[in-house]
């Protein structure tokens, strides 16, 4: 994933609304309103694409550099929990971003992603595979499913002719 950088100037009004909703939900749970929690939260909402923990912690090193890389994990994993972050598993990383219903880049319907592998771009896939799937499933009780596509997004594609030429 490309790396990210803590943005310490005036943020978009928009990036704002979204971390105070994410505040907000935390405080609802009973966390604490952090600094770093806040930050943290402005990384996904600037960037809206998927992150790692280390890439996360990178970005934040420089400013809390005794902040260990588990207060940084535990905290996305908590973001989560609280519907806050979704995360996906690539290459046996695990990856976090906004959820969607946060983000309002969609109405809260079902939806699956492309992910690109070099940045975290997302796109909406307008489709679910389980709607093709001919195989007699009457006898389980489906509790979820998830399907992604992984690739490179167009300008990371384009970047990658551009370097091996």
């Amino acid at each position: 994933m490309k790396e990210v950088k803590l943005n310490e100037g005036q943020l978009d009004p928009e990036v704002e609304h979204l971390i105070d909703e994410g505040l907000e939900a935390l405080k609802k749970e009973g966390f604490k309103m952090t600094r770093k929690r806040r930050e943290i939260l402005s990384l996904f909402a600037e960037n809206q694409q998927y992150l790692s923990a280390l890439g996360i912690h990178k970005a934040l090193e420089e400013k809390y550099p005794t902040m260990s890389y588990n207060t940084t994990y535990r905290n996305l994993y908590d973001f989560v929990e609280v519907g806050i972050l979704e995360t996906t598993e690539y290459q046996q990383e695990q990856l976090f971003r906004y959820n969607c219903d946060l983000t309002h880049e969609i109405d809260h319907h079902h939806h699956h992603h492309f992910i690109c592998t070099n940045c975290g771009k997302t796109i909406l896939l307008d489709a679910c595979p389980m709607q093709h799937i001919t195989t007699d499933l009457s006898s389980v009780e489906i509790q979820s499913h998830r399907f992604e596509v992984f690739g490179l997004c167009a300008e990371c594609k384009e970047e990658s002719k551009d370097s091996s030429s």
